[in-house]
């Protein structure tokens, strides 16, 4: 999350779109900035991390894939207000997952979430689901004419989650591989999720990098940076 926090902050409006996917090598709690106000952070079975944008809680680990997506306002491809822009993006991710086998849709209208509340409790608009269930989900910070996303892919609901939730919890909540269809690994999602930009207009170039400028983090994370 501080990899994220600093790359905002030195994210310009005039700078290509950029792209990173990452994975918790433990399970990791995540929460947006007001979630972490309401809620016992002590009592937390796992390790927590606050993030810049907003959203419930997230339980990360094995079972998912992070992504987090800088680029303007203005941008054609991903920019707009805060629906349309989140609407955009949930689109290419439709794109990308459809073209993996899995047929997910775009949630029409905010769902109320019931019992005890975390990010897959119910789908918000314009996020994706997975025979009506939540499948991914994000959440924007905006400063200026520049925004953040940070998105999350769900490969399965894992252990983890039941211990933490309870199954009861879980209901409206599915995972990539959650189905009959033979599973798919992260770095496929990657791929697809990348080639659905690239079809749209995005041309990627693929970078590692430790932030340089933006900070002395000890990261690597790969980037893709559209090309202007």
């Amino acid at each position: 999350m501080e990899w994220d926090r600093q790359a905002f902050r030195a994210f310009q409006e005039s700078h290509a779109p950029m792209l990173r996917f990452f994975r918790f090598q433990k399970p990791t709690f995540t929460m947006g900035r007001l979630e972490a106000r309401r809620i016992d952070l002590q009592k937390l079975p796992h390790p927590h991390e606050v993030r810049p944008t907003g959203g419930w809680t997230v339980l990360h680990g094995e079972g998912d894939l992070c992504y987090s997506l800088f680029a303007s306002t203005r941008d054609p491809l991903v920019g707009g207000d805060l629906i349309a822009s989140y609407q955009k993006i949930s689109r290419l991710l439709q794109g990308a997952f459809k073209a993996l086998g899995r047929q997910v849709e775009l949630s029409t209208e905010p769902h109320r979430a019931s019992g005890m509340t975390h990010c897959f409790s119910a789908p918000s608009k314009c996020e994706l689901t997975l025979g009506g269930k939540k499948v991914s989900g994000g959440a924007q910070a905006r400063e200026g004419n520049v925004f953040l996303q940070q998105g999350v892919i769900l490969l399965s609901v894992s252990e983890g989650w039941r211990k933490a939730y309870g199954s009861g919890a879980l209901e409206a909540m599915t995972g990539l591989n959650d189905g009959p269809q033979a599973p798919v690994e992260a770095g496929q999602i990657e791929a697809a999720v990348e080639k659905a930009f690239q079809q749209a207009g995005a041309e990627f170039e693929k970078s590692l990098t430790t932030l340089g400028s933006l900070g002395k983090l000890e990261a690597f994370p790969i980037l893709s940076e559209a090309k202007p």
